[in-house]
């Protein structure tokens, strides 16, 4: 007799816990809570990460939704409303890059990819290729990708802060990506294979567990719970350009390795000449914006490899950009800012500018020759 008590206490807590959660579940089902984007499995058969085609989905930010935005993923699961096409065509521009040419956050025809489509116009194709997340090492892979499928006459590769160091796999190892591994003949190439689990499909059902790993970053947060706890946190001020300020000696020199392997290897996995291949490469953002964060920032992890990546590629026969210079020079006469005020991507202004630099390019230049100094 004394075990219904207590099973009646327990069906009391149940009931008393499920109900709120059922409550915020119909909630969050009528906001804009972000939704997942079904990441397919990464395999040797199929060994470039991308997304669920043709799949609606909505992008947003933080608690109150302060970024809010709505896509669709194309044939292939990208981040982009264009169906490619493998025959042959129009010359085609990719686009290579991370979560700057994901680009969640904005509508596409904001895009960099977006705006320089709406340019060529049907006398040219634009395709993108990007996922959160990777770094140079991921585009080698993207970049033979795109090669093999739809044959680009012109590549354009968006470089940020972070994609030096985490082209390593002694320094990253997300499943999905292309890393650099060490071997005795030298750093190659290697996939680390991704199959979606069940806990993150539970993540994909549920709105209140999407706000909360999505929206929220419960995962990020703990993460970083832990680090704290084992006295391997940054403060903000650590930070220049999105990525840690400092590195040491052993960090810059693997960084610098990586980039020389990734020069190596861009012409033959793109099957492009060096010619053909532009890099573009973000500024230290958000030091630029004042003359006291540009001395602070040239000392920096990010300010040494720009200057490493821009002297190797440039001596390699690449055309690099530079858009610092170009943000630098608008932010002095417009007042514009390049990324959101709660989010350290490119907002709108960033793609734009970043557009009209690839506009103004040599490469762009040599795909669309009709086009040379309209824009």
């Amino acid at each position: 007799m004394s075990r219904h008590p207590l099973l009646l206490r327990a069906l009391s807590i149940l009931i008393g816990l499920t109900i709120p959660l059922l409550l915020a579940e119909g909630v969050l089902r009528l906001l804009p809570v972000w939704s997942a984007l079904a990441s397919q499995p990464v395999t040797a058969a199929d060994p470039v990460l991308h997304f669920a085609p043709h799949r609606d989905f909505i992008y947003s930010s933080d608690w109150k939704f302060s970024i809010v935005n709505r896509g669709r993923t194309n044939n292939f699961g990208f981040i982009n409303p264009q169906d490619y096409d493998s025959a042959s065509g129009p010359p085609l521009l990719a686009i290579v890059g991370d979560s700057y040419i994901e680009a969640l956050m904005l509508p596409f025809e904001e895009t960099l990819q977006g705006r320089l489509a709406r340019i060529v116009g049907p006398g040219g194709r634009v395709y993108s290729f990007g996922v959160s997340g990777g770094p140079l090492s991921q585009y080698l892979a993207e970049a033979e990708f795109a090669h093999q499928k739809f044959h680009p006459d012109g590549l354009t590769i968006v470089v940020v802060g972070n994609d030096f160091d985490e082209s390593l796999l002694r320094y990253k190892s997300a499943p999905g990506f292309h890393y650099f591994a060490e071997t005795t003949q030298g750093l190659q190439l290697t996939r680390v294979d991704y199959h979606p689990s069940l806990g993150r499909r539970l993540i994909r059902s549920f709105a209140l567990s999407r706000y909360l790993f999505g929206n929220l970053k419960l995962g990020e947060s703990l993460a970083s719970l832990i680090a704290t706890f084992h006295g391997d946190s940054a403060k903000v001020t650590d930070f220049a350009g999105n990525t840690r300020f400092r590195a040491d000696s052993e960090r810059v020199a693997a960084s610098r390795r990586a980039v020389d392997q990734f020069l190596i290897e861009v012409p033959r996995r793109s099957g492009l000449p060096a010619s053909r291949i532009q890099f573009l490469l973000d500024g230290v953002r958000p030091e630029l914006y004042s003359d006291d964060g540009l001395r602070r920032a040239e000392a920096s992890y990010f300010g040494q490899m720009r200057r490493y990546f821009i002297a190797r590629a440039g001596a390699a026969g690449f055309e690099v950009i530079d858009l610092q210079p170009r943000f630098v020079e608008k932010f002095h006469r417009e007042g514009v800012r390049f990324e959101f005020s709660t989010d350290a991507h490119w907002n709108a202004s960033g793609h734009a500018e970043a557009a009209a630099a690839v506009v103004q390019s040599e490469v762009f230049r040599h795909l669309f020759p009709a086009l040379a100094g309209t824009h």
